[in-house]
């Protein structure tokens, strides 16, 4: 399989969860601005999720478009980590009606940590099929060196929510992307 087949069925089954992500937002029982005020966890939770799979796409372009190289495992990784992408407005759906309930936030952050590692499985899998391509496996390292603190930051959210303040999980979410994946997407390429 070339790899523009698999990146087009990345980006459509990206695209199709972004959709759903809007069409799960809560609508409000009256058309006033105290009802939209009411939802505004609904409307966090949505942005939050909205621009993590933006970045996550972001970051699959900016991984795949040097690529020489991809392979069954390559195929089937990419799949796994889809798999869970899918789950993300059905965790976020959940969320932003239940944003200060304890399982709600586990549940979220259960499935934001299972996409996170399936993307780096994802991500050692690429760089094995391609390992002759010094420039990506240089490339890679580095990503891979800033992903350890996204988890980290991620875990420690996830166990702040299980133990003591349910919205950690959700914050821990938006404090990487908004520290870690975005400034270093925005980072030129050495």
């Amino acid at each position: 399989m070339k790899k523009e087949r698999l990146t087009t069925f990345i980006d459509a089954v990206l695209a199709i969860v972004m959709t759903i992500l809007v069409l799960e937002l809560e609508k409000p029982k009256q058309i006033t601005p105290q009802a939209f005020w009411d939802l505004r966890e609904n409307f966090f939770a949505y942005s939050l999720s909205f621009f993590w799979l933006g970045a996550m796409w972001v970051n699959l372009h900016n991984e795949w478009y040097p690529l020489d190289k991809i392979n069954r495992k390559t195929i089937w990784a990419t799949l796994v980590m889809l798999f869970f992408a899918s789950l993300f407005p059905y965790a976020t759906s959940i969320v932003s009606s239940n944003f200060n309930n304890r399982t709600a936030q586990i549940f979220y952050g259960i499935v934001v940590l299972l996409i996170t590692f399936s993307n780096m499985f994802m991500y050692r899998v690429l760089q094995n099929a391609n390992a002759a391509d010094t420039t990506f496996i240089h490339h890679m390292r580095r990503r891979l060196d800033w992903a350890w603190y996204d988890i980290a930051i991620k875990l420690v959210g996830f166990v702040i929510a299980l133990t003591v303040y349910p919205p950690a999980m959700i914050y821990s979410v938006l404090i990487t992307l908004v520290v870690l994946v975005i400034p270093n997407q925005l980072r030129e390429p050495k």
